[in-house]
């Protein structure tokens, strides 16, 4: 019965956009967004493991263009997020070099604090549930394991114990990296990490391009 938990387990901590988008927003801005990025993830991870049980694979399967549609619209998000990232990191080399105060270009996820924790939940949620390989990842693993071979006790065990373990996973991880020691590291590299995150966020979206 928990194979299919422990599946879920080693993919949320296999590093992707999640990982990236919550670590960013915590040594960006606080442990507070980097929580609301991790509620937002994980509310979607909710919605997806339960409405594969009622029947979702059946209705992807039943309209395969979908699949195809939700792909290409995650692999823009994702490229429209690393264009943020990337944007901010060369506003803040400029800024460096005119020896001002590196600050967050409008809109990108580095928002002001009394919006922070809203948009970055907001950014959470839109960045996971417009993410192909989340969509298929939640289909293959409770559809197969689950929707036809599982009480109905089994199917709530195991999707409290994966959403259980995603927002406590995501909230270590925005833990660790609102830390001060990690956030002066950031803030003193933060041009060059976000031109790196945005640079594997484009891998990301032509993964999910290619993949379809």
């Amino acid at each position: 019965m928990f194979s299919p938990a422990l599946v879920y387990i080693m993919a949320v901590i296999s590093p992707g956009p999640n990982f990236i988008l919550v670590s960013r927003f915590a040594a960006s801005n606080s442990i507070s967004a980097g929580i609301g990025a991790s509620l937002g993830i994980w509310c979607v991870g909710l919605i997806f493991s339960t409405s594969s049980i009622l029947g979702l694979a059946l209705l992807l399967n039943q309209f395969p263009a979908l699949n195809k549609i939700a792909g290409i619209l995650g692999a823009l998000y994702l490229l429209y997020i690393a264009y943020l990232l990337i944007k901010s990191a060369l506003h803040s080399k400029k800024q460096q070099r005119d020896n001002a105060a590196a600050a967050p270009v409008d809109g990108a996820p580095a928002a002001e604090p009394s919006h922070t924790f809203f948009k970055s939940f907001k950014m959470g949620f839109i960045t996971n549930i417009t993410n192909m390989k989340t969509i298929a990842f939640m289909i293959s693993i409770f559809s197969s394991f689950l929707a036809h071979s599982s009480t109905t006790m089994d199917k709530v065990t195991i999707i409290a114990i994966c959403s259980t373990f995603e927002i406590l996973w995501y909230s270590f991880v925005a833990f660790v990296f609102g830390q001060d020691a990690i956030r002066r590291i950031y803030l003193r590299f933060n041009s060059s990490i976000d031109l790196f995150l945005g640079l594997v966020l484009i891998l990301f979206a032509a993964s999910n391009i290619i993949s379809l």
